[in-house]
């Protein structure tokens, strides 16, 4: 060996063993990337001497870097450096030292000290923790060739201890590590059947006890909290939406957060984001109704109140599983890229991007032909990539198992079932398959596959750690038997009132009916749910008296010399009609006749019930079930005034209840204070004010039918029957009248739009309205949309008071995907409508050119000629190259950056010599916001390497 080899050699071991006496570590460097000449850059760090990476003098007039990654982070205390053509103090000057975890954050550089002559340098610092090292040499400081030949990380040994400040050999368990050090501890100590028994589900996620690994305990809670039995029942979701209350929802939800703490529980696998465009469907009562922006803003309310509580939502199902075909539930219907980006998909972006959901639960339903549970393309490039979405995702019960003969049939047992999940990065299985006998056994032989098995474990893991669940975790077993402090509380069943009673909609009150006196003198109170109130689906177990029926809300509501009459006529679903001569005797005596029918829909617990509505309760018509219809249009022929209070979970067809009712209430499922919430608008107590999440048609045949359709090529009506629904979504009337005036429309210079209008209450009573704000795209480069609600608010107005609503959109709220699915706002004109319903139309050509009230005082319209043109443009850049040392792989950085002015989606692909190199990856970004995606390439490989998205391409 050449002497002056021997002698650094000498050199360096007598740098190196003064640290390790103190308990320092030599650190594995894992990959190398520079700022020029990568594969170079990786020789000052093969531990070899007799390599070096030179860099000229003209290269040293701009600033260059090297940066290495070590094989385990730890606290970086020294680095020695084997350098030629620089002094001691050539090198201080020059050269900026970062230590950093996260490499695309590298903070500021860390003060360190030179120790060594002008050939092997020691830098010392103060340790700091780190996973990424970073030199950095200014530009100018060096007029000559300097080369790096050999650098070595040395690491101080941690003292690991956990939350309590005990001694650990558990790295994991050191809540001062990074989130992702701790991730890769931990999944390395697992074995495979640890990590199945991570994504079991067993009301929860049970957790390892051997490996400390938390549990959390989960609940569904979409009105209130629904295992056991004595929880506050809030009315059921569809009835929030009716509310079109944000703020009220939201206040519910930290209400029902409130009640799940005091159990233990961490996790709501809820609320329901589905956009129910059909009303067969039995689980419309879960949903906040048929638009896309109510479901997002109401829903979102509901997990901003929920997750305030520090508390897990789940918002489900993820995605298109609103609109099935024939109403049939998960009977998939076949939605397009297009449509379910322009409406199912748009409330789970909207949380996710703004609330960070730590969890989300996929749907039975498919995505372009695909079953969801195996849909990389829906839930992880779309979910993860492009939203940036970084909790677990959680199977909808047996859906993977549905993936077998079962159901899909595109795998042909439960072992290929768990492995299309697992690449799908599905991480908790409510359902058998993850659970399976022989799928724990195929995890252990390998015919699981373990990256993506790690990779859901990761997922899990990342939200336990982020959240110390490993350090404070209240997650307790639920104690079914227990009725726990703070359930049903008087303020909570104050508020399940108000939601209640805000939620009621009125759907006519012919001849000013309504509002009763409570000195009337007889009333016929008729129905199966008339002392039957149904309170919904995912219902706990009920109390006794828990329920307030509409005829005990009657009863305390009026006065002592009202006579209250009932009989229920019939029941929900049977066809036996025995009892309805009964019910017309009855109605026969009285001076009005109230009739409560509808759905049955309760708690599970309940036996002997047959439901109509809920989780699979589907209805092939919308007609009232069993003899209700009969019994209603048997006492509406005795000539007394007829209120019916439509007490269901879906809109039904009241056409003939339309003409032969004076008054028709819309009470939902109304939760346990329903009784006493409608009585509060029978008899006057309060002004209904909600309005219709969902349009109401006249015959089951025109479904699917909402409101937002988009115009038709022939025509819209039917040979026997008109196109237009029967009550429309938005609708609803109140005791008062308001006159909508002085619309103003501003466009601001940097597009936002500033809508305004007036709001007067002309009538004699305070109340609510709910002001609506619409948008139709009078002409653009696709078909759009009749009308689409963009923003509302709900405002109290006194008699005669008058109040100015605004709103603001910005340019994304006026945006649509052209002919290339490419995210744009174009020029042109815009009709703007603001009002107390869905605007009105005239279904025949020209139909946007109708879109308006035709009742002015109803709502005010105008046309905004927008000017501006917003679109995205992505630029694609080399970032940095990485030479990975311990692998023949060499990882190439990819920056796209949006250079346009609207945020938008997009895709890149990488092509090696020709041929297409693993999968697409999406991203969505905003204006001046980029991204740096990874590909992993062969290090030695010499083929040319292209990068592509839809307009760029970028060779390398």
């Amino acid at each position: 060996m050449d002497m002056r080899i021997t002698l650094r050699y000498l050199l360096l071991i007598g740098l190196i063993l003064p640290l390790c006496a103190m308990a320092q570590q030599r650190s594995e460097i894992l990959s190398v990337s520079a700022s020029i000449k990568t594969e170079e850059a990786s020789l000052a760090f093969d531990k070899d001497v007799k390599t070096k990476c030179t860099f000229s003098p003209q290269e040293l007039k701009s600033e260059q870097w090297v940066m290495c990654t070590i094989g385990e982070p730890g606290d970086v205390s020294a680095i020695t450096m084997e350098a030629q053509g620089v002094s001691k103090e050539e090198l201080k000057s020059m050269l900026d030292l970062f230590v950093t975890y996260d490499p695309m954050n590298m903070g500021v550089p860390v003060d360190y000290t030179i120790e060594g002559d002008n050939k092997i340098f020691k830098l010392k610092l103060s340790p700091k923790y780190g996973a990424h090292i970073k030199f950095s040499f200014k530009a100018g400081k060096l007029n000559k060739p300097f080369s790096l030949k050999e650098v070595t990380v040395l690491l101080t040994p941690k003292e690991l201890r956990n939350y309590k400040g005990e001694i650990t050999k558990l790295r994991y368990m050191d809540p001062t590590l990074p989130v992702e050090d701790r991730v890769e501890s931990l999944l390395a100590a697992m074995s495979s059947d640890d990590k199945m028994e991570l994504i079991r589900e067993g009301w929860g996620i049970p957790g390892i006890l051997h490996l400390y690994v938390p549990p959390i305990t989960k609940v569904e809670a979409v009105h209130g909290f629904s295992y056991g039995s004595g929880a506050t029942i809030f009315p059921q979701a569809l009835a929030m939406g009716a509310t079109w209350d944000k703020e009220l929802i939201e206040n519910m939800a930290m209400a029902i957060g409130d009640e799940t703490l005091v159990t233990g529980a961490k996790q709501a696998w809820s609320p329901v984001l589905d956009v129910a465009q059909d009303a067969r469907w039995g689980r419309c009562e879960e949903t906040f109704g048929e638009d896309p922006v109510l479901v997002s803003q109401i829903g979102g309310a509901w997990i901003k109140g929920y997750q305030s509580k520090g508390l897990f939502t789940t918002p489900k199902h993820f995605g298109g599983h609103g609109a099935p075909l024939g109403g049939r539930d998960s009977h998939d219907i076949g939605l397009s890229e297009r449509e379910m980006r322009e409406v199912h998909l748009v409330p789970f972006r909207h949380v996710i991007r703004t609330y960070d959901c730590q969890s989300l639960m996929m749907a039975y339903s498919d995505f372009m032909g695909v079953p969801v549970a195996k849909s990389k393309e829906l839930l992880q490039k779309i979910l993860r990539q492009e939203w940036g979405f970084n909790g677990f995702i959680v199977s909808d019960c047996g859906a993977i198992g549905n993936l077998t003969a079962r159901k899909h049939y595109t795998a042909k047992d439960k072992i290929e079932a768990a492995n299309q999940a697992l690449a799908a990065g599905i991480a908790t299985n409510c359902g058998d398959t993850y659970s399976d006998k022989e799928v724990i056994a195929a995890a252990r032989d390998g015919r699981i596959n373990m990256e993506n098995l790690d990779n859901v474990c990761r997922s899990m893991l990342r939200v336990m750690f982020r959240n110390e669940l490993f350090e404070n975790n209240t997650s307790k077993p639920l104690d079914w038997n227990k009725i726990y402090p703070g359930w049903n509380s008087e303020s909570h069943r104050e508020l399940a009132r108000k939601v209640a009673r805000e939620s009621i909609v009125m759907l006519e009150n012919k001849s000013g009916l309504l509002p009763l006196s409570k000195d009337i003198h007889t009333i016929a109170v008729l129905g199966p749910g008339a002392d039957n109130l149904q309170p919904g689906d995912y219902t706990p177990k009920l109390q006794p008296g828990q329920l307030k029926s509409v005829l005990a809300g009657i009863k305390d509501a009026v006065s002592k010399q009202t006579k209250v009459l009932y009989e229920q006529g019939c029941d929900f679903t049977t066809l036996d009609g025995t009892n309805i001569p009964k019910a017309v005797k009855i109605a026969s005596q009285a001076d009005v006749i109230i009739m409560v029918l509808g759905d049955c829909s309760t708690s599970e617990a309940t036996g002997n019930v047959e439901k109509t509505s809920g989780e699979n309760h589907d209805l092939a018509t919308l007609i009232l079930q069993g003899k209700q219809q009969e019994l209603l249009e048997a006492v509406c022929a005795t000539g007394k005034p007829v209120i019916l209070v439509l007490q269901a979970g879906r809109p039904y067809n009241l056409s003939k209840a339309s003409n032969l009712c004076k008054a028709i209430l819309v009470n939902w499922l109304p939760g346990q204070e329903g009784g006493p919430a409608t009585a509060d608008i029978l008899f006057g107590d309060y002004s209904p004010a909600g309005r219709l999440p969902m349009t109401f048609p006249r015959d089951v045949g025109q479904l699917p039918l909402y409101y937002n359709f988009k115009t038709s090529g022939r025509r819209y009506e039917y040979a026997d029957m008109p196109y237009y629904p029967l009550y429309r979504f938005g609708y609803g009337l109140s005791y008062t009248s308001f006159e909508y005036s002085g619309l103003k429309i501003e466009e601001k210079k940097d597009g936002n739009v500033i809508i305004q209008a007036t709001i007067k209450n002309a009538g004699q009573c305070a109340g609510d309205e709910v002001a609506q704000l619409y948008v139709t795209d009078m002409y653009a480069s696709v078909k759009t949309r009749i009308t689409e609600l963009k923003d509302f608010t709900r405002i109290h107005l006194d008699p005669g008071q008058s109040k100015v609503v605004q709103f603001e959109l910005a340019p994304y709220q006026l945006s649509l995907l052209n002919d290339q699915m490419d995210r744009v706002v174009e020029k042109g004109d815009f009709k703007v409508l603001v009002g107390g319903v869905s605007p009105d139309y005239l279904a025949q050509d020209r139909i946007k050119d109708s879109v308006g009230y035709s009742d002015t005082k109803k709502g005010v319209s105008g046309i905004l000629n927008y000017v501006h043109e917003f679109s995205a443009y992505f630029g694609l850049s080399l970032f940095k190259v990485e030479e990975n040392l311990l692998r023949s792989k060499k990882t190439v950085w990819v920056k796209v950056k949006n250079e346009g002015t609207i945020m938008d989606v997009g895709k890149i692909e990488m092509y090696v010599g020709g041929k297409r190199i693993g999968e697409d990856i999406h991203y969505e970004l905003a204006p001046s916001e980029e991204k740096l995606i990874p590909f992993e390439v062969e290090r030695n490989s010499a083929d040319r390497i292209v990068f592509t998205t839809k307009y760029k391409a970028l060779v390398i």
